[in-house]
Order: C-alpha cells, then structure tokens, then sequence
C-alpha cells in the first residue's frame, strides 16, 4: 500500500512542478475591447500580454473585418516584448467587426487576435478622446483593404535566438520534478 500513496504524492507533486511552466504559453490582446470604436483620424494603443517563454519574438500585424473581404497589412515583424503598438487611423473605411490579427505571415500562424471594434467617423456624438502611448512606436493605417499592398511599416528583424532566463518560479519547478523523478525512481526500485 505504501508504494501506491507514494506515487500519487509524487504524481501531485509533478503536476504542481510543471502548472507554473504551462502559464508562459498564452497570448492575449487586451486592447482593443469588444464594442470599442475607434475614430478616424486619431491613434490608439494596441496593446497585448504574452508569455515570457513562448518564443514568439516578433509578429505581423493584419487588420481585417469578419464582413467584408480583404486585409490592411498594418505591421510587419513588430517585437511582441514591447506589449504595444499605437495604430493611427487615416481614412480607413467605416464599419464594425474589425479585428486584429497578430500572425506570422510567413507560415500562416496565428499567434492571436483581437476582440470586435468598429471604427467610426469623427462626429459630436463619438468625439472620445485617442488613447496612445507616447512611449511607443506609431503606425498610421490608410484606406481601405487592398491585397497587393506591402506592410505600412516594417520593424528590423529580431535575433531568432531566444535566452531562458530562468525565473525563481521555473527553477523551484524544475528542482520539484527532479525530486519527483528521483523519488520515483527510488519507490520502483
């Protein structure tokens, strides 16, 4: 009976050790929310959270609407540890359900996308005020969908290699599954 509770101790203990690892995985736009409008004519902060360890370094950036075809190439090979990108609005057709799509356009992933918005013209009634951020760079968005168009802005291309820095978390992991492993080991033998 004692090699029984020792193994479902030590597989508790595993999947405490690797929860902490499975959180570097995600990729999230948290701006712009669902509903939101967005005005021509001003800029807007982009914005997203990703994980530390998903090696994603850097992404495009397309704008597209669910109702009509075609795509606005908006930003090619954008360094996705900045965490934001100010979109300034010129003349882009109006409408709603636009996204953001947060691709590798080489190979077709999609790392993320963004929430619905509609994007309005200037009147009294929408005259909310732009929200960018001075500290990041800007990339104005001109007209309408048009598939022979190149990206409005191309970022330098980032190192492809990636550096684990481990954290205090990651660590205490790894120390936690090699205890489990060598008591395993232990128990079987």
């Amino acid at each position: 009976m004692l090699p029984q509770r020792i193994s479902s101790y030590l597989g508790a203990i595993l999947v405490l050790a690797l929860l902490p690892l499975a959180a570097d995985g995600y990729f999230v736009v948290t701006t712009p929310t669902k509903g939101e409008q967005w005005v021509n004519g001003q800029t807007y902060a982009l914005q997203w959270t990703k994980g530390l360890l998903d090696g994603v370094l850097q992404f495009d950036l397309e704008l597209t609407r669910m109702n009509s075809d075609g795509i606005l190439f908006v930003a090619r090979n954008v360094p996705s540890a900045s965490g934001a990108l100010n979109i300034a609005l010129d003349n882009v057709p109006i409408g709603d359900q636009y996204f953001f799509l947060l691709i590798n356009s080489t190979h077709g992933g999609l790392y993320a996308n963004s929430q619905s918005f509609s994007i309005v013209n200037a009147t009294a009634s929408n005259n909310s005020s732009s929200q960018h951020l001075a500290s990041k760079p800007t990339v104005t968005v001109s007209g309408g969908a048009n598939p022979t168009a190149q990206f409005a802005t191309t970022f330098p291309a980032t190192s492809g290699v990636l550096a684990w820095r481990p954290t205090p978390t990651a660590l205490l992991s790894a120390c936690l599954m090699a205890f489990a492993l060598l008591a395993g080991a232990a128990a079987v033998l």
